[in-house]
C-alpha cells in the first residue's frame, strides 16, 4: 500500500505539475536531450530565461479544474490541491478514481498508460493473487513503464 501511495503521489504531482512534487524537471528534460528523444521537449532559451515546453500529460488550468471537479470531495477548490490524502485514500484514488478523473482530459495514449498502471496496482494489491498470474503481471508492468 505504501508503494501505491508513493506512485500515486508522484503521478499526481507530475500530472498536476505541483511544485516540488513533479518528476518533470530540468534534469528530465536534459536527459531527453542526451538520449536524443522527444526533441520537442528540449529546453529553449527565451531571452534570459529557459523555457521548458509542456509534455503531453501536462494539464492546463482548465483541465486541472475539470479533474478536480471529478474528484470534488477530496479537493480544495480554492488552492487546486489534493489535501490530506492518507495511504488508503491514495490506494482508492489510484485504483478506482484516477482512471475516471483523467478520462476526458488527457490524450488517449497517456490515458491508456495511466489506466493500465492503475489496473496493475488493482490486480497486484488485491486480497488474493494467483501465483500463476505473477509472471503475467511482471511482464505487464515492464510494458506499462516503457
Amino acid at each position: 500500500m505504501h508503494v501505491d501511495k508513493n506512485v500515486c503521489d508522484s503521478l499526481i504531482g507530475t500530472l498536476l505539475n505541483i511544485q516540488g512534487k513533479t518528476k518533470n524537471g530540468v534534469n528530465a528534460h536534459l536527459d531527453l536531450v542526451k538520449m536524443k528523444i522527444r526533441e520537442d521537449l528540449a529546453p529553449r532559451e527565451v531571452g534570459r530565461c529557459t523555457y521548458f515546453p509542456p509534455a503531453r500529460y501536462t494539464m492546463s488550468r482548465q483541465k486541472k479544474i475539470s479533474f478536480y471537479l471529478c474528484l470534488k470531495s477530496l479537493v480544495s477548490m480554492q488552492d487546486l490541491k489534493l489535501v490530506g490524502l492518507k495511504s488508503h485514500d491514495c490506494h482508492i484514488l489510484m485504483q478506482q478514481l484516477l482512471p475516471v478523473g483523467i478520462r476526458g482530459i488527457l490524450p488517449k495514449n497517456v490515458r491508456q498508460t495511466i489506466t493500465c498502471l492503475c489496473a496493475f496496482f488493482s490486480s497486484f494489491c488485491s486480497k488474493v493473487i494467483d501465483p500463476l498470474k505473477l509472471d503475467e503481471l511482471q511482464a505487464e508492468i515492464v510494458i506499462i513503464l516503457c
